[in-house]
């Protein structure tokens, strides 16, 4: 996400959705009126008045079926939270058996109950276990089998640079939570840690140095394995968290932006069909800017659509790794280097 810069980060991710909305809609507008004049030769388009009219009259109808179709698709996932009462006991045992369990892996009492609290505490407990291992590693004897003075600062040297990077993925999480809140500020700072990176990079260190290492190192390996599982399970969780309150949030100004579209559009079209408009503004024909505006108007839903689809997507894309498995475009013998 870096490579695309700011303003590409702004509209995939960070940038409030109906902000997105408006900046689309006024790009089509600002370029379709000069593509109008230039292009498609604006006298012969606004002679063929019909023409004009039938195109909103196709975008009237899409507008229907697109809000149709959302606000159905929305209704399923609305649908998944109905459930009955056994069911809902499970997911709340489910949820307590999971804050008990991290808080044994974390060495806590209690687990903070705000989602970022939460959040933060377990990487934080991942950076501690993965001091631990260090450690673990750093006390490894000499006298242990298969380990000699020559080869000793070999696994010493990579837990190191692998603390290292959990320090820095720790550190870019707690600054995106300190900037965001929410629940999308939660999903957005999870996005910052490569947990599938870091399981693979444990994975090639046992592979190395498997004959050398203690008991000890290796129980310190599987805390730090255990708190990076609890941490995609809780990602993962917020995640879900987040696309059902995106799609109804969608739902929602999907309707509201529906029903002005839809109006206006069929005023727009009752007077190009009654030749109201005519005239000029600022040397252009008033029906082509009515033309222009109301065809814009009638894009306002795909826009709204658009607008959440694009961060869903770029979401669901940033977040598609399973366990030690490595998605992204760096070569993950990298990872460990």
């Amino acid at each position: 996400m870096s490579a695309a810069g700011a303003p590409g980060r702004w509209f995939l991710l960070t940038g409030n959705r109906r902000a997105v909305t408006l900046l689309l809609l006024g790009v089509v507008y600002v370029a379709l009126v000069p593509m109008a004049l230039v292009f498609l030769g604006a006298e012969q388009l606004l002679a063929a008045r019909g023409t004009i009219a039938g195109l909103l009259n196709t975008l009237l109808s899409g507008v229907i079926l697109l809000v149709s179709i959302v606000v159905s698709v929305t209704s399923l996932f609305v649908s998944q939270e109905l459930s009955p009462v056994g069911r809902q006991r499970e997911r709340v045992e489910r949820a307590r058996e999971f804050r008990e369990e991290t808080e044994a892996v974390l060495d806590r009492e209690v687990s903070p109950a705000r989602p970022t609290a939460f959040l933060r505490a377990v990487t934080q407990g991942i950076l501690e276990r993965t001091q631990d291992l260090q450690d673990a590693v750093d006390g490894m004897a000499p006298g242990h089998p298969g380990l000699d003075e020559g080869t000793k600062g070999e696994p010493a040297a990579e837990i190191d640079a692998f603390r290292e990077r959990v320090a820095g993925d720790v550190e870019a999480v707690n600054r995106q939570l300190n900037d965001g809140a929410g629940t999308f500020g939660i999903l957005l700072a999870g996005l910052e840690y490569d947990y599938a990176g870091q399981l693979y990079a444990l994975r090639r260190f046992r592979s190395r140095h498997g004959t050398e290492l203690t008991e000890e190192v290796e129980t310190a390996l599987e805390e730090v394995v255990a708190a990076l599982e609890f941490f995609v399970t809780a990602r993962e969780y917020f995640k879900s968290l987040y696309f059902e309150r995106e799609f109804a949030t969608l739902s929602r100004d999907l309707l509201f932006v529906s029903l002005p579209a839809l109006v206006l559009v069929s005023y727009a079209i009752l007077a190009i069909d009654a030749e109201l408009v005519g005239g000029t503004a600022i040397g252009v024909s008033r029906l082509l800017l009515l033309a222009g505006g109301a065809y814009t108007l009638g894009l306002a839903p795909f826009a709204v659509l658009t607008a959440y689809v694009v961060r869903v997507s770029t979401i669901a894309t940033r977040t598609l790794s399973a366990g030690p498995f490595v998605l992204g475009d760096d070569d993950p013998d990298d990872l460990v280097e």
